[in-house]
């Protein structure tokens, strides 16, 4: 027996950009549904080294780019949230660090690098020369250290913070293959979309945030835009294999005298309280074509060659590989900016950044009043044939000893 649920929003895709979208439909009072797959955050979230970017590191030739631009203001609204003064109250999520660091090695080109782009950025990055963090109190230390107003954030208690008010309207679906739209290729819109268990759901608008998942979903509605690609990263994990000597936290960007961060570090701890550097940047984007053995010796290298007074402890490592799902751009490029494409009542949707979901929330919600969203239906048993999603397990808990 089919079971039908008519609700205002079908939101697809419980990542950073559904759960953030979700968590401001329903504090409105518009009564929208979040379906998840998997788990909440599984995949590109999970993934994220927690800095909420305010373009500085698109910055480093001394030039603001559209990118800069378009990601500066978004430190100050999340750390707004962060107090719970913002659009949605993130005052019980964990603060890693209030700032993520920008260091250079003494090479004249990477002093040179950050000089011009603290004189691009200055109200973004200011100089320390004092109550440096303890890996860079060392005397042997001679480059230069950058405090950047990008604070660091624990993304699993962010999503635990988003999820906890209406985790009774997240449901753990089917996979997406086995989704079955009712689209009105006349009007081009969406009526209706069938689940397993014989569900059908109804609503007057659908966003599809699924990530990588969104090329089935566009592919399964027969459209032929917008497209999709995936730039990979293979990102690093490493920690210390004696846990009494740890590694020390760390969070900053390397630069070496490119124009983008040789390395980007920030720390996470495991369930054991271990303490775990997560290592992208230009390592992670140049070494998706090297073998796990050959990406990791060549990060222990960059390590200690970037921090030569430190003596690391041994350590064991780890690689994470990871597609950036977004919509396409020309030589596969990095879009600047958060990204919605409506058609109609389907609204198809990639945050780019993680930092963009505020916005990307902004523009959905703006596109969908704009075609007269109201909340219309108010509680439905949709709970009684689904079962809630789970919070996906941090990537850290996943990196055996």
């Amino acid at each position: 027996m089919n079971t039908s649920f008519a609700v205002d929003v079908v939101i697809i895709g419980a990542g950073i950009a559904g759960l953030w979208l979700h968590h401001r439909l329903r504090q409105q009072g518009v009564n929208s549904v979040l379906l998840e797959r998997q788990a909440i955050g599984q995949g590109q979230t999970f993934s994220a080294q927690g800095i909420i970017h305010g373009g500085t590191k698109y910055a480093l030739n001394g030039i603001l780019s559209s990118a800069s631009q378009a990601i500066g203001d978004m430190p100050d609204r999340w750390t707004r949230c962060l107090t719970g003064q913002g659009d949605v109250d993130l005052s019980v999520a964990k603060i890693l660090s209030p700032h993520q660091y920008l260091w250079s090695s003494t090479r004249l080109s990477a002093k040179l690098t950050s000089f011009f782009a603290s004189k691009a950025l200055s109200s973004r990055m200011q100089p320390v020369e004092s109550n440096r963090p303890t890996i860079f109190q060392h005397s042997d230390f001679n480059g230069l250290l950058y405090q950047l107003t990008e604070p660091v954030l624990c993304i699993p208690s962010v999503m635990a913070a988003l999820a906890a008010p209406y985790r009774d309207s997240i449901f753990l679906t089917a996979d997406i293959a086995q989704y079955r739209w009712q689209y009105n290729q006349q009007q081009q819109r969406i009526e209706a979309l069938h689940l397993d268990h014989n569900i059908t759901l109804t609503a007057q608008h659908y966003v599809l945030t699924a990530g990588e998942g969104n090329a089935d979903l566009i592919h399964q509605l027969q459209l032929t835009q917008p497209e999709m690609q995936r730039r990979p990263l293979q990102m690093l994990l490493c920690r210390a294999t004696d846990p009494k000597n740890t590694l020390p936290e760390l969070y900053a960007h390397y630069l070496d005298g490119g124009s983008k961060p040789a390395m980007t570090i920030t720390s996470h701890y495991d369930q054991h309280g271990q303490c775990i550097w997560y290592i992208g940047g230009d390592i992670a984007e140049h070494g998706v074509h090297l073998t796990p053995p050959q990406l990791q010796a060549k990060a222990y290298q960059q390590l200690t060659a970037a921090l030569p007074w430190f003596s690391f402890p041994r350590l064991s490592w780890h690689c994470h590989r990871i597609d950036r799902a977004e919509p396409r751009q020309a030589i596969l490029s990095r879009p600047d900016a958060a990204f919605l494409h409506s058609q109609n009542n389907c609204h198809i949707a990639w945050p780019t950044k993680l930092a963009l979901a505020p916005n990307l929330a902004d523009k959905a919600i703006t596109a969908m009043t704009q075609q007269g969203l109201q909340p219309r239906y108010q509680h439905n048993a949709l709970h009684q044939c689904l079962a809630r999603a789970p919070i996906a397990t941090p990537l850290w808990d996943t990196f055996a000893q």
